[in-house]
């Protein structure tokens, strides 16, 4: 049942973002694509794709349903007692939390401070220790995507605001 729905949901929000979509003004310089091309196309796509789905989803037997539903169930449970690894509901609300506090303070510390400060709190309360890691992996992520973003597309991040602002200067 939830898969239909939120198939149907993805269904939905394709063709009123493709409507969106249309609306978007052509560019000012002469282009063979229009600006909302991509955005289009690839909504299209999605419209057709959990279109299909869809209706392979409202076709299917319910004892097909039901046995599929056993079987992802018995190797859900075959992959915990595997890895050892459980699905914890207070990890997923600590994700959540951490994820809205990082999207509601990146304006003001800026990214270079939002994301390696985030990324370490978010590896540690999800039970990574190794101490060099916390530090190293945050930080090298924000070197690349500083690279990839800032000095290869030439795309603003954000920079916060006083001494953060001032420091992301000095860094890009």
């Amino acid at each position: 049942m939830g898969e239909k729905v939120a198939t149907g949901l993805i269904f939905v929000f394709s063709i009123i973002a493709y409507g969106i979509a249309t609306t978007v003004p052509q560019p000012l310089v002469e282009s063979p694509l229009g600006g909302a091309s991509w955005p289009k196309l690839i909504l299209a796509i999605i419209f057709f794709g959990s279109g299909i789905h869809l209706v392979k989803l409202l076709l299917r037997k319910k004892e097909v349903e039901e046995r599929m539903t056993r079987e992802a169930e018995e190797a859900r449970r075959r992959e915990e007692e595997q890895t050892g690894e459980r699905r914890v509901f207070s990890l997923i609300i600590f994700g959540v939390i951490v994820s809205f506090l990082y999207i509601c303070s990146l304006g003001w510390i800026g990214f270079t401070f939002a994301t390696p400060l985030f990324m370490a709190i978010f590896m540690y309360g999800t039970g990574y220790r190794k101490k060099i890691m916390l530090a190293v992996v945050p930080l090298s992520t924000v070197a690349v995507f500083l690279f990839l973003f800032v000095r290869a597309t030439y795309i603003p991040l954000p920079r916060g605001y006083g001494i953060f602002r001032a420091i992301s200067y000095l860094i890009y």
